[in-house]
């Protein structure tokens, strides 16, 4: 039989269905057209809080082994001078080594924000920066940052929304950080640099057309889940850029039938595509991102707040233990089931090995995931009380149910279904500020910490945000 195709209609084809207007041609009108006068003060508000909460997580971990790895990384390549910088390190360098390289740190504590991409800001945050050291801080004001900051958020978490969530997506083995993060850092730094439409079209599509990042690190706890942010940052300032000199990308990249994001990315689940567009610029997505309260996979959070609100309100102590069960789906028993985790990003992706730590020390800051704790005699004994029960047939939404029965004989048992940090169960924002200090501190002094939390909490009143680039410019680790 023969397959008769009609040219004549120059139309653009999704799903069996014709369109005039591609999804990324209304993302760069929405995008261009978004006025910092639009956003709600309290979006902005919120903006400021996350960029401070992913530059205590960047400057936190300034002295790991994944920095360290970085720096000699520049070294070598002889990517030493440029527009850009390594936050805080004095080290000066190209735009895009300067994404790639701030998106890997800011990743590395496991402690920057989630329900974006999964992590939006350790890739859209370390790309406008890397974009505003390009073109000189001086020219871009602090509302247009921000405005640009919100725009990345709206469009990763939309396509995520659109395409089943974030456990929808890693069944197939992809890392949503990766595989969103090109896009929606492509389309802030769009944004942030005035492009014309046709060109934030062309970033869009250049961003999103070489992407990916897979969960093959959780087989071993290999570094590569901090690659993801920073190439996706990477990816993004450079579609930017690229199309800003006229380089063309696809405009159907999310929806076209062959190799657009909603056939490829998927996994066989049927894409809503209603959430990529309904209600654009009426709920902006930047207040549905989450804050960390506990240095390891969010997946974990809900079972350490019923370990921890066990310990507050009955004084629970691991030497009480006889043994833990915790019921879970497939997917979670897949991703956090390692029992016997062997490197610290391995230990923060182990449900038991966090509920263990949890009720040892009382806590699941970063410290608690160091690899001594890995073979300490006394979280070895705990792990070998804990007991993953997977259940077949929850939903997605399922949050583990914890089941702790005591040598006494009592039995405790506790599911939560929405996290600290989640945005129906926010971390405050004296606590976000908290947590920043905290982190800071680790690698910079208090005065500089101080100092730049006055700048980022101030960012929309300001003409430009030189100040802030400038305080990230210099040399401040302690």
């Amino acid at each position: 039989m023969e397959n008769l195709t009609n040219c004549a209609s120059p139309h653009l084809r999704s799903k069996g269905r014709m369109t005039n207007i591609s999804y990324s041609r209304r993302y760069a009108r929405f995008g261009l057209a978004l006025d910092t006068s639009d956003i709600p003060q309290a979006d902005t508000r919120y903006a400021k809080l996350l960029l401070l909460d992913l530059l205590g997580c960047a400057v936190g971990a300034l002295k790991t082994s994944e920095a360290e790895i970085c720096a000699r990384y520049t070294q070598a390549t002889g990517n030493i001078s440029g527009p850009a910088s390594i936050w805080c390190t004095g080290t000066k360098t190209s735009a895009d080594n300067a994404a790639l390289t701030n998106g890997i740190i800011a990743h590395t504590l496991e402690l920057d924000d989630f329900f974006g991409i999964d992590h939006s800001g350790a890739v859209i945050i370390p790309a406008l920066v890397a974009a505003c050291e390009q073109v000189g801080p001086e020219k871009v004001s602090g509302e247009d940052f921000l405005a640009a900051m919100i725009f990345g958020y709206e469009i990763g978490r939309r396509l995520l929304d659109c395409m089943g969530g974030y456990r929808a997506h890693n069944r197939s083995g992809w890392h949503t950080t990766g595989t969103l993060g090109a896009i929606c850092a492509a389309a802030a730094v769009g944004r942030l640099l005035k492009l014309t439409e046709d060109q934030l079209v062309h970033a869009i599509g250049i961003g999103g057309s070489f992407t990916g990042g897979t969960w093959a690190f959780n087989a071993d706890g290999a570094m590569t889940k901090r690659y993801h942010a920073g190439k996706a940052a990477e990816t993004g300032l450079k579609a930017a850029l690229l199309a800003r000199e006229g380089f063309t990308g696809p405009e159907q990249i999310i929806e076209a039938e062959w190799g657009g994001y909603l056939t490829t990315y998927c996994g066989g689940n049927t894409p809503d595509e209603s959430k990529l567009l309904d209600g654009l610029g009426d709920d902006l997505r930047i207040h549905w991102a989450g804050v960390k309260a506990y240095a390891c996979c969010r997946g974990i959070h809900s079972s350490l707040d019923v370990i921890l609100g066990m310990k507050r309100e009955h004084g629970l102590t691991a030497e009480q233990i006889e043994k833990v069960e915790i019921v879970l789906t497939p997917g979670q028993l897949r991703q956090l089931g390692n029992c016997a985790p062997k490197a610290r990003l391995e230990a923060q992706l182990s449900l038991p090995f966090s509920i263990a730590i949890a009720l040892i020390t009382g806590r699941a800051d970063y410290d608690c995931f160091d690899e001594a704790w890995l073979s300490n005699p006394e979280v070895l004994v705990v792990l070998s009380k804990i007991t993953l029960i997977e259940q077949t047939g929850l939903p997605d939404s399922y949050e583990p149910v914890v089941t702790v029965s005591l040598q006494d004989g009592e039995q405790l048992s506790g599911q939560v279904h929405k996290a600290l940090g989640d945005p129906e169960n926010p971390v405050p924002p004296e606590d976000i500020i908290a947590k920043y200090r905290g982190l800071a501190q680790r690698s910079i002094s208090e005065d500089d910490t101080l100092e730049l939390e006055g700048i980022v909490l101030s960012l929309e009143e300001s003409q430009s945000i030189a100040k802030l680039c400038a305080f990230l410019r210099k040399q401040r680790v302690h």
